[in-house]
This record gives C-alpha cells, structure tokens and sequence, in this order.
C-alpha cells in the first residue's frame, strides 16, 4: 500500500508538527444514512513532570471542530470530512509504548442527535421539514422535492425525538438517502437529502485480476429473497375514500433487468409465491401513498452488493461514497456500475488503504458503460 498526504486542522488551525509527529493511524468511516466518524490515533508520551502534552497542556476542549484534508499517492488534497469532537479514549498499558489516545469526531449529524425535541411541520412536504431542521443549525441543505404533503387541519406532520433520527426516518420512508458531505475546499459541510445518485457519472475504474488492476479483493453477495414490490391501502380521510398502491419504482435499472424481478419470478416456479412487502408510514394520499412506495421499491431493488478493499495508489486517487462506480474483472454478470454506499479510509503508520460497500439492482451491463477511465483524469470531487 501507498503513502497519503494528509493535514488536520482543529477549530480551523493546522494541528502542530509536535502532536502530527505522535499519530499513527487514521480511520475515516463515511456512509449512507450514517453519522460519519473520524478516528485518530496519537502514541502517549509521559513527560517529565509525569503528564501527557495530548491529553493536559495541549488538551482538546469539547466542541472542537475537527478537519481532515487527505489525498492518494498521486491525487489532489481534498477536505473529506468536517465535524466535531465526540470521544476521547486515552489507553495505558505497563509498557508504556503502547499507550495512546483515540480521539474521535463525528460529522455535523452529532449536533443533530444531541437534543430532543416535539416539534410539528404544518402544511409541509418531507423535504420542507427537513429545511426547517436543518436551518435550526445554519447547515446548509441540498435536498429533493417530497410529494408527501401534510396540513395543519389534516395529516399534521409530528416529530418526537431527535432531529438526526426524525430526519433518518423521513429519508427512509421516501427511499431517499441522508448524510453530511465536505466541501472538498473549504470544508464547509453541507446535509443531502435525496433519492441514491443512482445516474450520475461513475468514478473511474475499480478492476481486478485484468491489467492496471487497483483492488486487493472483491466480493459479491446476490439475494434472492428481497421484496419485488410494496402493496398497500389507506383511508383518504378528506375524500372518503380507499386510496392503493400503484406505483412501481423509479429507479434507473443500473444494468440488464432488475434482479429482484428475477428471483420473484424463481420463487414464484418453485412455490407460486410473489415477494411482495407492505408499506408502512406513508400518507394516506394518492401521491403520497404511492411516492413513499416507489422509494420503498427503489431501496428494495439494491439486492446485489459488492464490498472490497482497494489500493489508492494504484487507484491514484480516493474512492469517494454516495456515488456511483464501475467495476470490471469480474465476469459479464457481475462487471457493471455499482453505487457506493459506504468506504472506510485507513492510514496506518504512514500507509493509506480503503475498503468499500456499493450495491446494484441489476446483473449484466447496459451497454453504454464507459470503462477504461482512470482515477488520474477525474477532477477533484
């Protein structure tokens, strides 16, 4: 594994050369639907007066903000996380050159799971609630429209509980996805609330056992058990009457045919049984009833999933989550675009590694694959 380049900045100061010169091993954990987690470790030294600079005299105050910048062996410095102090975990041993302090940051999400509250959002869609709450902190939000629409003399839209989960609910039940992203900058974090981008450019290669391979391992899992449809009904209380599911998912198929279509189809062979789930939580309107189950069906449809570790300097850049990425090396069924969903970034004693989860809702290719691009050509995110 490769060398990165790295600099981390407390409350926006780039920490000093005495304490950079302690650490040895960053973890950066980000995700869909996730609080976002950095984690840095620092080796403890005992001064002489019996303290430790980290933990006393250069101690760290609650409410620190804590940046990372990072870059692959070959790519550009980015700011890839932005967040806030959460834990400090000192740990002593009797050899006393195996004590160290984990100190642990969390993305803007921890201020959203600090307090709650009741709270209601009259005449507001989903997405206008979400505004709402994360104007409360200043975030600034790039979000989706919501057909789901709820009026004060109506379906009032009632929250109890923290906002972080309110919003993780709200997300859920839209099929959209929630989490922070860096400005690769500034820093500057902002809140995404929306269906996975599913269509948008994919990242260069990730290939194996072909020629400028980058990834140590790949592997696959395929369900074949997932729902392949939501049903549902509700009582339009306003109009008197019984509104249905009738919607289907409005994700773009990402290869061939929908898997899950598949697999229903084989179990239904086998046992003429359909896969079919109900819904819950949704509003009981037509366009909310059915726009709450097609998200449903969108997230149902992810049934491939692929989870790997790369090598970003063969890669020659960082994988980044929440986006999409092709995969090849690993047959006509299984090589296609994938969407990231998560990636754990680790640097240990200088070395800097990545291991991966990205999902499909379909086997084989389309056709219109661009493959063959390389990290190298890609702009910074």
């Amino acid at each position: 594994m490769a060398s990165g380049r790295f600099a981390i900045y407390l409350d926006e100061e780039p920490l000093g050369p005495r304490a950079l010169a302690r650490l040895t091993e960053l973890e950066l954990r980000q995700g869909d639907d996730a609080i976002g987690l950095l984690r840095m470790r620092f080796s403890l030294a005992q001064g002489a007066d019996g303290t430790y600079p980290l933990l006393d005299a250069e101690g760290i105050e609650p409410g620190t903000a804590i940046s990372l910048a990072l870059a692959a062996p070959g790519g550009s410095d980015q700011r890839v996380f932005t967040g806030y102090l959460a834990y400090l975990r000192p740990h002593f041993e009797a050899i006393e050159a195996n004590a160290y302090l984990d100190v642990v940051a969390h993305d803007p999400a921890i201020l959203l799971e600090a307090e709650e509250r009741v709270a209601s959002y009259p005449d507001a869609s989903d997405a206008d609630a979400a505004a709402e709450i994360l104007a409360r902190y200043g975030i600034d939000l790039q979000a989706e429209a919501t057909d789901a629409q709820a009026a004060e003399d109506d379906q009032l839209l009632i929250q109890r509980g923290t906002d972080w989960a309110f919003l993780r609910y709200l997300a859920e039940r839209n099929g959209y996805t929630i989490y922070f992203e860096a400005d690769p900058t500034d820093g500057r974090s902002k809140c995404v609330f929306g269906p996975p981008r599913l269509d948008d450019t994919p990242q260069a290669d990730l290939t194996i056992l072909r020629e400028n391979a980058n990834l140590v391992w790949i592997d696959f899992q395929v369900a074949h058990d997932r729902p392949a449809r939501r049903v549902g009904a509700a009582i339009d209380t306003l109009a008197k009457r019984l509104v249905r599911v009738d919607a289907q998912s409005t994700a773009p198929v990402m290869g061939e045919t929908l898997f899950a279509e598949q697999a229903g189809q084989g179990l239904a062979r086998v046992a003429s049984v359909s896969p079919v789930r109900f819904l819950r939580g949704a509003v009981p309107r037509d366009t909310a009833l059915n726009a709450h189950a097609a998200g449903q069906m969108a997230a149902d449809g992810q049934v491939v999933e692929a989870r790997g570790e790369l090598d970003p300097g063969l890669y020659r850049n960082l994988l980044r989550p929440h986006t999409p990425v092709l995969i090849k090396g690993v047959g006509d069924r299984l090589s296609g675009t994938y969407y990231v969903r998560s990636v754990r970034t680790l640097m240990k004693e200088g070395e800097l590694s990545q291991t991966f989860a990205a999902v499909t809702n379909a086997l084989g290719r389309t056709g219109a694959e661009d493959f063959g691009q390389s990290a190298e050509e890609e702009p910074a995110a």
